[in-house]
């Protein structure tokens, strides 16, 4: 998260998500991908709290990178304040108090010779192979629990339709089967 995009159209629907997640699963940020000098002022614009010690025992988690999620199988697999790698977001929902994570990913421009769809779907091929299930468009929403995608997904196209976006519907499902 750069500064300079603080309270950004992103934010706003940073804000709705966690609006929406409120009851079920409150949405926390990680706090490596939010710089230190702008965090009360993230705080105050999403009311999405900075993830700590003292969680409650469920919850969601947002990572919010400058850029995304680096492809799986690529040579740089390193992390910071622009990037995650996947087999990271698989630890975060190997908690059983995780019950989501969303993650912002505008890397897709980023890797030659595939197009973003394609990029999009290499990511959710690993996921699905890892068994989580996950959904994907300009932002990844991944659940430890198939059962769980039904109701995010809902929420996030009721979400879509709030923003007038009738162009945001899942490109992508993967993961288990609900049996």
């Amino acid at each position: 998260m750069k500064g300079q995009y603080l309270g950004d159209s992103y934010d706003a629907v940073k804000r709705l998500w966690q609006e929406v997640l409120a009851e079920w699963a409150p949405l926390h940020a990680e706090p490596r991908f939010i710089p230190e000098d702008i965090r009360n002022e993230f705080t105050a614009f999403t009311r999405i709290p900075l993830l700590n010690e003292c969680r409650p025992m469920f919850y969601a988690i947002l990572n919010d990178p400058d850029t995304g999620v680096r492809p799986p199988n690529c040579a740089n697999q390193s992390e910071g304040r622009s990037h995650i790698a996947l087999p990271t977001i698989r630890e975060q929902l190997r908690n059983a108090a995780v019950q989501c994570v969303i993650t912002f990913d505008q890397s897709n421009h980023r890797e030659p010779g595939l197009s973003p769809k394609s990029q999009r779907n290499k990511k959710l091929r690993w996921l699905g192979h890892e068994r989580l299930s996950a959904f994907y468009r300009s932002t990844m929403f991944l659940m430890p629990h198939s059962c769980l995608r039904s109701w995010i997904q809902r929420r996030w196209i009721w979400c879509a339709a709030l923003l007038g976006d009738l162009e945001c519907q899942p490109i992508a499902l993967r993961g288990r089967s609900d049996t």
